[in-house]
C-alpha cells in the first residue's frame, strides 16, 4: 500500500481530492441552479463523499485503495447531472478530464514524495494541494472562458469526444491499480503508465484545440452571414426611411394648393365642404413625417414606419421616446437595434392571436445612457436558451443583430415573457451625448 493509509489521511486525501474535482467541474460548467444553491449541494457532497471514504477506510482498507477513484467517477456522474444544465456527453467529458488531473495529481504527489522526500505521507498531501492550486489558476487563466464559449457550439462533437477520454481513463486507472498500485511495480510498468497519461494528456489537448479551432470557424461564418443579412436589413430600413421622408418633402410642397384650395372654400363660404376637406387632410397626413416623437430624425424615421405598419396590421402601437438629436450611437447601429427590435414585435403581434395586441415603446438617456424598452403581445409560447428568446429554428437573426449592435456599446439587454407580454429591455453606453 503506497506511503500508507490511514483515517486521518483518508480524510484529509478525499477532501482535497473532491475538492478538486468538484472546483474544477464548476469552472467548466453552466450550473443548473442559482450559485448559493450550487455551492452548498457542492459541500454537502464533498462532506458525503469525505464520511464515505473514512468509513471505507476503516472497513476495508484493501479495497478502498484500488476502487476509491472509480467510486469517486461514479458518484461524480450521479451528482453533477442533476446539478448541471449541460449535455450528458459535455458532462461526461468534463468528468473525464478532471478525473485525469485528479490522477496525474496523485501520482506527481506520490512519485515525488518517493524520490525527493523518503515516501512522506504529509509531502504527498502537501505536493497534491500545490498541484491543485497550480490547476485551477491555468483553468481560469487559460481555459475557462474559451470553454464555456464552445459548449453551446457543435453539441454532436461532444459525444466521440466524451467516449475517448473516457475510455483513455478507464485504460490509464486499469494500468494503475491492476494487479497493484503502479508505484510499488518495476520501472518498466511505472514508464508505460506514464506514456500512456502522456498520450491521454495530448489527446485532451487536441481534442479542445481542434474544438475550440471549429467554433472560432464557425462563429466567424455566422458573423459574415449576420453581416450580409444585416446590411440586407439596413438598407431596407433606409429605402423605407428615405420613401418617407420623400413623402413628407411632397407634402409640404403641396401644402401651398392645400392652402389656396382652403382660402377658396373660405371665400366662398362653404363651410361644410371646407370641413369635409380639412378631415380628409388630416386623415392623410395623420401618420406624415411632421408627427415628431423625438428631436431625432432616423429615430423619428423609425417610429414613423413602424407606426405606419403596425396601423395597417390593426395593432396599437404607444410610443414615449425622450432623446435628442445626438444619442451618442451611429445611425447605422441604433437602426439594426430599434428596427430589429419593432420588426420582433411586430411579428410577436401578428403571431399573438390577440383581439387587441400592442406595442409599447419606450427610450430616453439618462446618465450617459440609452434605454429601451419595448412590450408587446405574444403567443406565450417562447422559449429562452441562456436568456435568450429561440425560434422554432434557433436564435432569430434579428435578435443575433441586435445584439451583435449591441455589443458595441457596452448593451446590457434582458428579455422576458409573462402572460403573453414579451418584453425587451436594452441600456446602451451612449458616447459623445
Amino acid at each position: 500500500m503506497v506511503l500508507g493509509i490511514t483515517l486521518a489521511l483518508s480524510i484529509i486525501r478525499n477532501l482535497v481530492e473532491a475538492s478538486q474535482c468538484c472546483i474544477l467541474f464548476l469552472l467548466l460548467d453552466k450550473p443548473r441552479y442559482s450559485w448559493k444553491r450550487t455551492i452548498v449541494c457542492y459541500l454537502a457532497f464533498i462532506l458525503f463523499t469525505t464520511a464515505l471514504g473514512a468509513t471505507w477506510v476503516l472497513l476495508a482498507p484493501q479495497s478502498y485503495g484500488r476502487f476509491i477513484t472509480l467510486y469517486f467517477c461514479f458518484s461524480m456522474l450521479i451528482f453533477f447531472s442533476f446539478m448541471s444544465q449541460c449535455s450528458i456527453s459535455q458532462i461526461l467529458y468534463n468528468i473525464s478530464l478532471q478525473v485525469f488531473v485528479l490522477l496525474c495529481g496523485v501520482f506527481i504527489g506520490v512519485r515525488f514524495s518517493i524520490l525527493f522526500f523518503e515516501g512522506n505521507v504529509w509531502m504527498d498531501v502537501l505536493i497534491r494541494c500545490i498541484y491543485f492550486g497550480v490547476v485551477v489558476a491555468l483553468y481560469c487563466h487559460y481555459l475557462r472562458q474559451p470553454y464555456l464559449e464552445i459548449l453551446d457550439y457543435m453539441k454532436a462533437r461532444w459525444k466521440w469526444m466524451a467516449f475517448v477520454a473516457l475510455a483513455g481513463n478507464m485504460l490509464f486507472l486499469f494500468c494503475a491499480v491492476y494487479p497493484e498500485q503502479v508505484m510499488i511495480r518495476n520501472f518498466r510498468d511505472r514508464l508505460v503508465s506514464s506514456g500512456i497519461g502522456i498520450i491521454l494528456f495530448a489527446t485532451h489537448m487536441t481534442m479542445l484545440k481542434a474544438l475550440f479551432a471549429m467554433q472560432s470557424e464557425m462563429k466567424a461564418k455566422e458573423e459574415m452571414a449576420y453581416s450580409a443579412l444585416n446590411h440586407t436589413y439596413l438598407e431596407r430600413e433606409f429605402a423605407m426611411i428615405e420613401e418617407r421622408i420623400k413623402q413628407a418633402d411632397r407634402v409640404r410642397h403641396d401644402a401651398r394648393h392645400h392652402d389656396l384650395v382652403i382660402m377658396e372654400y373660405a371665400r366662398k363660404g362653404e363651410i361644410k365642404e371646407l370641413l369635409r376637406y380639412l378631415e380628409a387632410k388630416e386623415e392623410a397626413e395623420r401618420l406624415d413625417m411632421s408627427v415628431q416623437f423625438c428631436e431625432n430624425r432616423t429615430v423619428n424615421s423609425i417610429l414613423t414606419v413602424y407606426i405606419q405598419r403596425a396601423e395597417q396590421a390593426g395593432i396599437r402601437m404607444k410610443v414615449d421616446a425622450q432623446v435628442g438629436q445626438d444619442i451618442g450611437i451611429k445611425d447605422i447601429d441604433f437602426t439594426a437595434i430599434l428596427g430589429n427590435a419593432l420588426e420582433n414585435a411586430l411579428h410577436g403581434c401578428l403571431e399573438s392571436g390577440e383581439a387587441e395586441p400592442f406595442i409599447d415603446v419606450k427610450m430616453q438617456i439618462k446618465g450617459g445612457k440609452l434605454t429601451l424598452l419595448v412590450r408587446n403581445s405574444c403567443n406565450g409560447r417562447m422559449t429562452f436558451e441562456n436568456g435568450i428568446p429561440k425560434s422554432g429554428k434557433g436564435t432569430g437573426i434579428g435578435i443575433k443583430s441586435m445584439l451583435q449592435s449591441a455589443q458595441l456599446y457596452n448593451g446590457q439587454t434582458d428579455f422576458q415573457c409573462e402572460e403573453k407580454v414579451f418584453m425587451l429591455r436594452m441600456v446602451l453606453k451612449a458616447y459623445s451625448v
